[in-house]
């Protein structure tokens, strides 16, 4: 399948209520399409699709100039953020159009983070962690020695934590000075977790899981068998879990020991997401989403069509929402079955993020973010 077709062969949907009726005839209605064809040939607008589709439909789909690996946020405001491999992070409303896009320097495959001011924080492959105003306007930029690919994490008191391909953890004030620097054995592909006593958890392709002082010394590191990209989440015991590409899903207590070891069957680039009753969903390239008991026993998994590179997010029904190299978003219900699966155009890389009424976002490589009903209905 070609990528980025972005629907130019498709019908449009131009009318804030996303009309197809609404297209605009005589001379005045080809000017304005003509137009607006113009400045997203340009790369100025993206093109919204509102195209109808079956089982989990869209609300709408947002077109950017290239794959969107990142994984959204949401602002208390609804705007949605994203980064894209066209460079840009785009500010997105909740009815799908654009309300604003910064250009960094190279990819933007990082996930944004969001301050309490509404600072908004994402890396770039231009080796840079970019603060941007809600606005759209750069508050400040950090410059690294490599690749960001890694998602900040933001700590209590605004403290920023990201790594870098130059094989740093980076800890950067606010205001955008540097505070320390911890350096591991290789690229930091994982993004940082921060747990209640202010360790910062952070994964490395030298295949070790680091914990970090708040002071930057390093408090242990647990050496797994291959590269760590997966991102570390940690339950309300202490128990670190994190993925690693030798295959396996692991169980760390605070004190450094193994708790446990589940074998996923195959590569764990997948971050695992905890249920409220324990169990930990993470994803496996064998094309699996396991569920797993805290006591490290398989529930159940269910099989996709392709690696499940993406991260589990979990709604309060208990619906389980992950992306897969198969093109398609699946929603499985607690006990492991199929509620449905929506086939976007391209592999499902990106986590999906849930907001408060339902809406699930994801990016897709077919260029597009996606926002999708939780009801399998067309709004």
């Amino acid at each position: 399948m070609q990528k980025g077709r972005s629907g130019l062969g498709k019908r449009g949907c131009w009318s804030r209520s996303c009309s197809h009726t609404s297209r605009g005839r005589g001379e005045s209605g080809r000017a304005v399409l003509g137009g607006l064809l113009a400045m997203f040939l340009l790369g100025v607008v993206g093109w919204p699709d509102c195209s109808p589709a079956v089982d989990g439909t869209i609300k709408w789909a947002y077109t950017t100039g290239n794959s969107v690996d990142s994984s959204p946020a949401i602002a208390s405001d609804g705007t949605i953020y994203v980064g894209s491999r066209d460079h840009k992070l785009y500010a997105i409303n909740p009815n799908g159009t654009l309300k604003w896009a910064y250009t960094t320097g190279d990819y933007v495959i990082s996930s944004p983070a969001i301050a309490s001011d509404g600072t908004i924080f994402v890396g770039s492959r231009d080796h840079k962690l970019y603060a941007i105003n809600p606005d759209g306007t750069l508050k400040w930029a950090y410059t690294t020695g490599y690749y960001v690919i890694s998602s900040p994490a933001i700590a209590s008191d605004g403290t920023i934590y990201i790594g870098s391909f130059d094989k740093k953890l980076y800890a950067i004030n606010p205001n955008g000075t540097l505070k320390w620097v911890y350096g591991t054995g290789s690229y930091v592909w994982s993004s940082p977790a921060i747990a209640s006593d202010g360790t910062i958890l952070v994964g490395s392709e030298d295949g070790k899981l680091y914990a970090i002082n708040p002071n930057g010394t390093l408090k242990w590191a647990y050496a797994t068998e291959w590269s760590v990209r997966s991102s570390p989440a940690i339950a309300s015991d202490g128990t670190i879990y994190v993925g690693s590409y030798d295959g396996k899903l692991y169980a760390i207590n605070p004190d450094s020991t193994l708790k446990w070891a589940y074998n996923a069957g195959n590569v764990v680039h997948s971050s695992p997401h905890l249920a409220s009753d324990g169990t930990i969903y993470v994803g496996s390239w064998n094309g699996k989403l396991h569920a797993i008991n805290p006591d490290g026993t398989l529930k159940w998994a269910y099989t996709t069509g392709d690696p499940v590179t993406s991260s589990p997010a979990i709604a309060s029904d208990g619906t389980i929402y992950v992306g897969s190299g198969d093109h398609k978003l699946y929603a499985i219900n607690p006990k492991g079955t199929l509620k449905w699966a929506y086939a976007t155009g391209n592999s499902v890389l990106t986590s999906p993020h849930l907001a408060s009424d339902g809406t699930i976002y994801v990016g897709s490589d077919d260029y597009k973010l996606y926002a999708i009903n939780p009801n399998g209905t067309f709004k």
